[in-house]
């Protein structure tokens, strides 16, 4: 080679080094979809170490960081599957040896239960007992939730299965490291932008339960509130936000809700079937909204789609053996406004007065 063209051609090499090496430093350092330095994968591993916070710099995915967990994590005999409303259930407040909490925020929706059923299905993970929160939402078709693409493909395998599909596929490297991302220009300009405002994304273990700052994730999937979260609301602010969710008409996931989906609940309904044919005991479980909001929703037509559900839980638990516990009056379980962080939240020492029994004569796993 003539060396004119080897000069050339090293003095490009140098200039390619000299922009490449600065995009994977940013990239690595930021790491804005947990795509390299810290992926799914590694928070799982922590989970398994420790309970540990999610740095609040950049929102990660409580989907996936949860579907690792799930694929990393020793069967349980007991689960939990709901929303933020249900994620305070723990193996203590519960008294259980063998326990889980798959919920996450926002996560009453159908293509969040199929997909979570799905990877446990997938992982012959599912467990003995299921306790499934039955927010209003579920059957609401302009709801607003999203289409499930955090869980990968999950929601539409498990249709399949539900459909005689014998399939077995995993999405799992979506919780690894994303070479797509890290080749991206797109993700290099998100994560410069996120440099410049000092974000990056990061987890800490908290060996403590409680903790002055850190809202946690504890390794029975459960979750905890930081004590300034839970000391921000007084009770004046608190109903403030309430009158103001009800004013604007926004009770969260029931916009435009005039009645339950059939789809949506013959949906869900496939699914109860499929865990009973898997031995699964399936319970329901109805989270109370706070005083306030509940008498707005009996005082309002446009939420009696709402006071529905609850009769269609009671009614379809009677007619299939599926024990139903708590209500959405929060008066039921002997709740008052200083009991919530919010109109939906109930806070973490009175979250098991909300499950009591409402269907005599069926058994009753989940009361001990």
């Amino acid at each position: 080679m003539d060396i004119g063209i080897r000069k050339a051609f090293k003095r490009i090499v140098v200039y390619l080094m000299l922009i490449i090496i600065p995009i994977l430093a940013v990239d690595y350092y930021v790491d804005a979809y947990a795509s390299f330095r810290l992926t799914y994968n590694k928070i799982a591993e922590i989970a398994m170490e420790s309970n540990y916070c999610v740095g609040n710099d950049i929102s990660l995915s409580e989907r996936k960081a949860k579907w690792s967990i799930m694929n990393h994590m020793a069967a349980a005999e007991y689960m939990i599957l709901g929303s933020s409303r249900s994620m305070l259930f723990s193996k203590e407040n519960l008294a259980l040896d063998s326990f889980f909490n798959m919920g996450v925020s926002g996560g009453s929706w159908v293509y969040d239960y199929l997909a979570e059923i799905y990877i446990l299905y997938y992982n012959d993970k599912l467990p003995d007992y299921m306790l499934i929160e039955l927010s209003p939402c579920i059957f609401n078709r302009y709801s607003g939730g999203g289409d499930g693409k955090e869980w990968g493909n999950s929601t539409e395998y498990m249709r399949r299965v539900m459909m005689g599909e014998n399939i077995h596929y995993d999405d799992s490297e979506l919780l690894g490291v994303q070479v797509k991302d890290i080749i991206s220009p797109a993700y290099f300009k998100y994560n410069w932008e996120q440099l410049i405002h000092h974000r990056r994304t990061y987890v800490e273990k908290n060996m403590f339960a409680d903790n002055e700052q850190l809202e946690t994730w504890h390794i029975d999937g459960s979750f905890s509130y930081s004590r300034m979260f839970q000391q921000k609301n007084d009770i004046e602010t608190i109903l403030r936000e309430i009158n103001s969710d009800c004013e604007s008409k926004s009770i969260y996931g029931c916009s435009n809700f005039k009645g339950i989906d059939q789809s949506l609940c013959e949906e869900f309904c496939k699914l109860l079937d499929f865990l009973k044919d898997k031995g699964v005991k399936v319970s329901f479980y109805l989270p109370p909204y706070a005083e306030p909001m509940y008498d707005y929703i009996c005082a309002e037509d446009d939420y009696a789609a709402i006071l529905e559900v609850e009769k269609w839980a009671l009614q379809y638990g009677a007619e299939n053996g599926i024990q139903v516990y708590g209500s959405y009056d929060p008066t039921n379980s002997n709740l008052k406004l200083a009991d919530f962080y919010d109109g939906y939240h109930i806070r973490d020492y009175k979250v098991r007065d909300t499950l009591w029994v409402r269907i005599d004569g069926l058994p009753c796993e989940w009361s001990k």
